[in-house]
């Protein structure tokens, strides 16, 4: 029998991706994403290409109750497999970003990606099957000024995935939380073109390839999956340097990409200003 996966996000980037590989692993679907237009062509494509049931739902996971509309539309289906992907960043300075887009980022990245793993988790504990995959990002190790929210909520979400997967080792259920760094996503066109996240193609990752290693981790029950070499290295520097040096370096990376596109001498200048830290 086939086995039911959920992925919110799943209308492009890594979401999609995901959604591609649990397809080959003949998963049934329950896709959800704000496009509904995007979701509705997956559909298509989907039916006829695999025997997998796909059911969609165009919602904006952002607002306030949103998980539990979601559980509610699909509560007599046994949720297998969660996938949270579903996100968005905004540069700029705290004081002056606007709260109305900061407050649905956090709703979508805190309350409601918490929210839908309680209502699911409870289902896949009593089965004493399932798995997790959460989003997070580089960004999660270390404070990032210019994005304070985004780095802090996905902080937040490293957090939060690592003690729940401590408290359900033995139950045959899962936990993993993948840390992609700068990857090659429609998360650019969300995030201003100011951000460096926006500025550096030299260590741009395929979303493929990171779907690829997330995926895998999940399946292994790895906790904390960093794909890329780099990406380790950057996500272990809190371990080797203050926070308050960590938390300058990214300032001045930010700023120095702020005005100008990023080539690879910008990038291994980058590489050379954390190396000088260490």
């Amino acid at each position: 029998m086939h086995q039911t996966a959920v992925v919110t996000g799943a209308a492009s980037g890594l979401g999609y991706e995901l959604m591609l590989l649990l397809v080959k692993d003949n998963y049934n679907l329950v896709l959800i994403d704000i496009d509904e237009v995007k979701l509705e062509d997956i559909k298509n494509q989907l039916q006829k290409t695999t025997s997998c049931n796909v059911e969609v739902m165009a919602v904006d996971l952002s607002k306030s109750n949103s998980a539990q509309i979601v559980f509610n539309t699909f509560k007599n289906v046994e949720i297998d497999v969660l996938v949270n992907c579903a996100g968005f960043g905004i540069y700029g300075s705290f004081v002056d970003n606007n709260w109305e887009q900061e407050s649905a980022m956090l709703n979508l990245h805190i309350i409601t990606i918490t929210h839908l793993t309680k209502l699911v988790l409870q289902g896949m504990k009593d089965r004493d099957h399932g798995k997790i995959l959460n989003v997070s990002s580089l960004a999660a190790f270390q404070p990032g000024p210019m994005m304070a929210l985004y780095y802090a909520s996905k902080s937040y979400l490293l957090s939060f995935s690592e003690a729940i997967a401590n408290e359900l080792k033995g139950t045959g259920v899962s936990v993993t939380v993948l840390c992609p760094g700068p990857t090659k996503t429609c998360f650019q066109e969300v995030v201003s073109s100011a951000s460096s996240e926006n500025k550096i193609s030299f260590n741009m990752a395929c979303p493929k390839a990171v779907a690829a290693y997330g995926y895998k981790a999940m399946l292994k029950g790895k906790v904390v999956a960093v794909p890329g070499n780099f990406n380790k290295f950057l996500a272990n520097l809190p371990r080797f340097l203050t926070r308050n040096r960590t938390t300058k370096i990214v300032r001045k990376i930010q700023e120095k990409n702020r005005e100008k596109t990023s080539s690879v001498a910008d990038f291994e200048n980058d590489v050379s200003l954390i190396k000088k830290s260490v």
